[in-house]
């Protein structure tokens, strides 16, 4: 929630003053073309949960800190939604993708026994390719109905995250037990956002926007979630959930 409530502020001073006099989005609406989908272009930090199963270890012996240290890496998604229900609300199905890479240098496997600890030129990289299926619900009722264009939004749905790690020559990783570097891990998501309809800058070009390629909206939003994959019961899986926040731009058409 604090990511939110910080960036409330901001999406806030972005309105412009003549917001509160200005012509209500609603009024507007009747010069809109229809609109039954939305695609979501989003980016934000995101760290895979991989060492979970590993806390009670020192951070040098946890694999994934090992390898890649502390710092996140930034998770891009883009997301494609059908809005099948417009009152009360937006309800839709979206589907989604993203793509997270992470890359260091490998380390040299030891002679004799202990966890390695020089690195190699070579390097080894951890790629993430997360698929969600999710139920969406915005509240746009006071956007469409007022001159507020705030949409809170909220959604839900499943996850299955794609992994695989690379050596040195771009091949997948093979563990020292012979096991392969690649697989996939279910589970599941929730997120709450904040969205502001960016049409209030321009109602002009926002509208020659709609008549002349049928985008109806555009809106920027926050958003924080919970990614759990945690395997939904699976065993022997690759934890890649995370708790963060993602930031973009969004559609309608």
């Amino acid at each position: 929630m604090k990511p939110l409530m910080l960036a409330l502020p901001v999406l806030l001073a972005l309105l412009p003053a003549r917001t509160v006099e200005a012509q209500s989005i609603s009024e507007r609406e009747q010069y809109r073309s229809t609109k039954n989908f939305a695609i979501e272009l989003r980016l934000g930090p995101y760290s895979p949960g991989i060492d979970e199963e590993f806390a009670g270890l020192p951070a040098d012996q946890r694999p994934h800190q090992a390898y890649f240290g502390k710092d996140s890496a930034l998770l891009f998604q883009t997301e494609f939604d059908y809005q099948f229900l417009q009152e009360p609300g937006s309800l839709a199905i979206g589907l989604g993708v993203g793509y997270l890479q992470q890359s260091s240098n490998a380390f040299v496997e030891p002679t004799s026994g202990g966890a390695p600890t020089i690195r190699s030129g070579d390097s080894t990289g951890l790629k993430v390719i997360p698929l969600s299926l999710s139920l969406v619900y915005r509240m746009d009722l006071l956007a469409r109905h007022s001159s507020i264009p705030l949409v809170p939004y909220g959604k839900v749905g499943l996850d299955y995250g794609v992994w695989y790690v690379t050596n040195g020559n771009g091949d997948f990783a093979k563990s020292p037990d012979g096991g392969n570097g690649y697989g996939g891990t279910p589970g599941w998501h929730a997120a709450i956002g904040l969205s502001v309809v960016l049409d209030v800058f321009d109602p002009g070009a926002s509208q020659a926007l709609d008549s002349e390629i049928g985008v109806n909206h555009t809106l920027a939003f926050v958003e924080y979630g919970h990614y759990d994959f945690s395997g939904l019961g699976q065993s022997n899986k690759l934890q890649l959930g995370d708790t963060t926040w993602t930031a973009g731009v969004m559609f309608e058409f």
